[in-house]
């Protein structure tokens, strides 16, 4: 709760100048996203998590996009990358610990012993395949009908 009300006046603050759409149709489709600052995804992350709609991640999914995945209301499309990097800013809890704090299983494992030290200019990628083979809970989007 803490965290969302840090969240919260930050943005207000004007710290959140990336932000992404608000959703408008189901599902909320993100696509080919590069990531941006932390605390801007942070707070579109409480939002899409507050709205509740599907939330499809597909293609590039780098950097603070990945807090996007652990949502209950998410998937991940079958071509997608998921791509990790250290953060730039590392000041106690914010940066890599801040973001390991969405992350679970297996891809938290492997972001906290190997990931977090890939360095800012560089992304570590892998499938959505392998992502869930670290993640079980996270889920692959079905195939859309054609």
């Amino acid at each position: 709760m803490r965290m969302l009300l840090w969240t919260a006046l930050a943005c207000a603050l004007g710290a959140c100048t990336d932000r992404r759409p608000p959703p408008t149709t189901e599902p909320y489709i993100i696509r080919g996203d590069r990531g941006g600052q932390l605390i801007s995804a942070e707070a579109d992350r409480a939002m899409l998590l507050a709205w509740g709609g599907r939330v499809e991640i597909r293609n590039k999914c780098h950097s603070a996009c990945v807090i996007f995945t652990t949502l209950p209301n998410a998937c991940l499309g079958h071509g997608a990358k998921i791509g990790f990097h250290g953060s730039n800013v590392n000041v106690g809890p914010i940066g890599n610990q801040q973001m390991a704090r969405y992350l679970r299983g297996g891809v938290r494992r492997k972001y906290l012993e190997e990931w977090q030290f890939v360095p800012t200019d560089r992304v570590h990628t892998i499938s959505a395949q392998e992502y869930v083979r670290l993640d079980p809970r996270t889920k692959i989007c079905p195939r859309p009908n054609r």
